[in-house]
């Protein structure tokens, strides 16, 4: 499984595709992890390049929220259904 970790505040397309572009182009049948543990501040436009590099353009078999704040989760997913894609999302709820 691969994995990348969001910075505490995540505001940009620009700044999503940084982090994903360490990945490989075609990531068919991989799984990747997005750590938002450290997320304080993410934008709608952020975690929609998210989903449409990993799962849309690089075509990974999954990609895996861990932590996050409820609204970050809340706007991955949202993403993720107007992308057609949610199928391949998986939200890791964090334990209080």
């Amino acid at each position: 499984m691969l994995q990348v970790n969001t910075p505490d505040h995540a505001g940009s397309r620009d700044q999503a595709q940084e982090l994903v572009r360490p990945l490989a182009d075609d990531l068919t049948g991989q799984s990747v992890i997005v750590d938002c543990s450290n997320l304080v501040v993410g934008t709608p436009s952020f975690m929609d390049e998210i989903v449409k590099q990993i799962l849309e353009q690089r075509h990974a078999e999954t990609l895996q929220l861990n932590g996050g704040t409820p609204r970050a989760r809340e706007l991955l997913e949202r993403s993720a259904e107007n992308r057609g894609v949610r199928d391949r999302l998986r939200v890791a709820i964090p334990l209080s």
